[in-house]
């Protein structure tokens, strides 16, 4: 599956901070002077929730509220922007304010090339449509290489309840899909097995990294596999 979003979005939206201090400051100073309802954030779809949630079991990430973020949409890059991550449909909002009240606008996905929220980034994949699959969508950029990007698709499951006539519904995190973008092409990982066939010639160094690393594989994988790509890095990553 090939990068249709190659590294140009990368150096736009990931590398922002090494923007010169001049073209900061303008983004800013646009935010400011300029109504988010005149941008063309604004031309996103009223977002209407079908889900009575409970418990606080909410399908966003980390939390339900709206909180500043910057967001790269059709070209250019908004900071400060209020918005939530929407992670079982995979989908971003804003909260617009105007003179008429609130609105929760769905931004156009295919629109958007990457999001940061939360300290988190996140970039669009977005793949043809005979190649649309569980890698298609938004993911978490882990770990950058020299030639290649850890990235971790978030995901959340539905569960649904019935109280006394009431239907209401709870989401719970589900296990994330992890991926791997090395020689333009994105692969998909879950297992030990799966990183060897990545890295055939570092198949000894995996194992007792594996050996190594047991508990902190169970309590942290993200970070478990961050170093485990550091570590590989020297020989087999940076090519």
């Amino acid at each position: 599956m090939k990068l249709l979003n190659p590294s140009c979005l990368l150096l736009l939206f990931f590398f922002g901070p090494l923007l010169t201090a001049q073209q900061q400051e303008a983004s800013l100073l646009f935010d400011k002077i300029v109504a988010l309802e005149n941008t063309d954030l604004a031309s996103g779809t009223e977002y209407i929730e079908l889900h009575i949630i409970r418990n606080n079991k909410h399908k966003y990430l980390v939390t339900e509220k709206f909180v500043s973020g910057d967001v790269s949409y059709d070209g250019q890059v908004f900071r400060n922007i209020p918005m939530k991550y929407n992670v079982y449909d995979d989908l971003l909002l804003i909260n617009l304010i105007n003179s008429g009240g609130e609105t929760t606008l769905q931004l156009h996905k295919e629109k958007i090339e990457g999001f940061s929220l939360h300290g988190q980034n996140f970039m669009n994949l977005q793949l043809p449509e005979d190649q649309e699959s569980e890698i298609d969508g938004f993911h978490e950029l882990l770990f950058q290489t020299t030639s290649g990007e850890l990235l971790k698709r978030h995901r959340k499951k539905i569960l649904k309840h019935l109280d006394r006539n009431f239907i209401y519904y709870e989401f719970e995190t589900e296990k994330p899909v992890y991926v791997f973008f090395r020689n333009n092409t994105y692969t998909p990982f879950d297992s030990r097995r799966d990183l060897i066939k990545l890295f055939p010639e570092q198949e000894k160094q995996i194992r007792q990294f594996y050996r190594a690393n047991k508990s902190l594989s169970k309590s942290n994988q993200d970070q478990f596999l961050i170093n485990l790509l550091a570590s590989l890095q020297g020989s087999t990553i940076s090519n």
